[in-house]
């Protein structure tokens, strides 16, 4: 049997490898987006408080009305 050497063998390369080609201008769509739903959903919900401010005659009658819907009074 004969005793063979193993050898490690390097090789070097100037060549730049990117995994994720593209992916950091998604990212900021998706922020962008989520941004946008979350602002939406914000306008939305104030527009429904004013609404309700609105149609019950002010904020106090407001308030008794919600803890008197929470409570079932």
């Amino acid at each position: 049997m004969k005793n063979a050497q193993m050898v490690k063998t390097r090789t070097r390369s100037n060549a730049l490898v990117t995994e994720r080609v593209g992916t950091d201008t998604i990212q900021g769509a998706v922020v962008g987006v989520g941004a946008m739903a979350a602002g939406l959903v914000g306008a939305w919900s104030v527009s429904c408080l004013v609404a309700g401010v609105i149609a019950v005659g002010g904020p106090i009658a407001l308030v008794t009305s919600w803890f008197g819907a929470v409570t079932g009074i």
